[in-house]
């Protein structure tokens, strides 16, 4: 038969060539793995783990920007506040007429007596941002009403400061009570208001001839 005829043959050669043989066969079959199943995958995990690091460093860098944007969006809160805080502080100027009658109400709910109310001309700042408005005062009444009066118009939402406070000597009025004349200066603040310039349209006749 052709088998045991292949296996004398085999036992025919000698053991050295055999063993050398066989080891060459090994080392043939290592080396093909190697070539085909080896660099090849070895090269298909190298290309997928850039592709994660890439994606890695997408979800680092969206993580990031994610943070940036509650930071951005937490600071445009918090400027928001401050805008509405210093809009009570500072009126435009189409809501300056009711903070002066509610300082001019403030005067009466004193117990004073207004001898002038004399609002002075307005002083824009140099920033452009505001105009300065003075308003000069001439009243008459006891201290305490005086100091009920600036405590008043220090817990004003607005900004008013009271200027150049002026006392004389206390008389005695005609009630009994003790009363000084007071000169001072209301200087008040109005943010200026951009006026939005609307474009006109001009409309062109078109002659038929």
């Amino acid at each position: 038969m052709a088998a045991p005829a292949i296996l004398d043959k085999l036992q025919k050669i000698p053991k050295k060539t055999r063993t050398g043989a066989f080891i060459g066969l090994i080392i043939a079959m290592v080396v093909l793995f190697i070539w085909q199943v080896h660099i090849p995958k070895t090269a298909e995990i190298r290309k997928l783990e850039g592709e994660i690091a890439q994606q890695q460093a997408k979800i680092r860098e969206n993580n990031a920007k994610i943070k940036q944007l509650d930071q951005l969006r937490a600071e445009v809160k918090s400027l928001q506040e401050r805008l509405k805080v210093l809009t009570e502080q500072l009126p435009p100027e189409s809501e300056v007429s009711g903070l002066l009658r509610q300082i001019q109400g403030l005067v009466n709910k004193a117990g004073l007596s207004l001898k002038l109310w004399k609002p002075d001309k307005r002083r824009p700042h140099s920033s452009g941002m505001y105009e300065e408005i003075p308003i000069s005062l001439k009243l008459t009444g006891g201290y305490h009403n005086v100091a009920l009066f600036f405590d008043s118009v220090s817990k004003l939402t607005r900004i008013v400061n009271m200027l150049n406070v002026k006392m004389d000597q206390p008389k005695l009025a005609k009630s009994g009570t003790m009363e000084i004349n007071i000169d001072c200066t209301a200087m008040t603040f109005a943010a200026v208001e951009k006026k939005v310039e609307t474009p006109t349209t001009t409309s062109a006749t078109k002659q038929v001839k």
